[in-house]
């Protein structure tokens, strides 16, 4: 089984994939979006800027969507620009990433149908190429997110990219389908150069792949 990437291009697409992420997110958790509003106690959450497709036969099989700016983690996580520059430089790359901007992977999501078969890692795995986060950016950015603890084993350590706790994400009702009190929800830091493996961080997007060598299962 193979699985093609690409960067959503045109409107089309990126309502594919804001379907998915909607269908997937209202379901589970009650969540909705907006472009212009954002109300984490009545759930409403932003949209993110851009898209990654991961499609299987034609169909939209996952995604995965990036904030290009006004990340989730700064909004909502309490994280300010020191917080991020202190780990930035406590791992020795201040030089390199020193005024970075921060891009945030969000709202990775694979169909019902096609769970199963590894295809979270897979999206995620290709959300940390240098096409998909540096497309448009005028110096490397650095990378945050914000997961469950078991997410972050699940997902970011199972694909070998490296994540740092920048501090533990404050409680709201829009999360209270998703977190519990043992198994909470952290602000990350992945600095690209350190942290994201050359097999995904130079991988080619858009291209199809083998399900398997992107961490998936046939």
């Amino acid at each position: 089984m193979k699985l093609s990437l690409r960067i959503a291009a045109t409107r089309a697409e990126a309502l594919r994939c804001q379907y998915l992420i909607a269908q997937i997110y209202n379901e589970e958790y009650e969540v909705l979006f907006s472009d212009d509003r954002y109300d984490l106690t009545a759930k409403i959450e932003p949209w993110p800027h851009r898209y990654l497709m991961g499609i299987i036969d034609g169909e939209l099989a996952c995604a995965s969507g990036l904030y290009l700016r006004d990340t989730y983690v700064e909004r909502f996580g309490d994280v300010r620009e020191g917080d991020v520059r202190a780990l930035v430089a406590e791992a020795g790359a201040g030089d390199r990433y020193g005024a970075s901007p921060c891009r945030e992977i969000t709202k990775v999501v694979v169909h019902k149908r096609w769970r199963g078969r590894g295809l979270g890692r897979a999206i995620l795995a290709a959300a940390h190429t240098v096409a998909f986060l540096e497309q448009q950016a005028t110096a490397p950015p650095l990378v945050v997110f914000c997961a469950k603890l078991s997410i972050v084993r699940n997902l970011w350590d199972a694909i070998g990219v490296r994540s740092r706790t920048i501090k533990p994400f404050p409680f709201y009702k829009v999360h209270e389908l998703y977190r519990t009190d043992a198994d909470p929800m952290e602000s990350r830091l992945v600095i690209p150069a350190l942290d994201i493996p050359p097999r995904w961080y130079d991988l080619a997007v858009p291209g199809e792949y083998p399900l398997e060598t992107l961490g998936g299962r046939r």
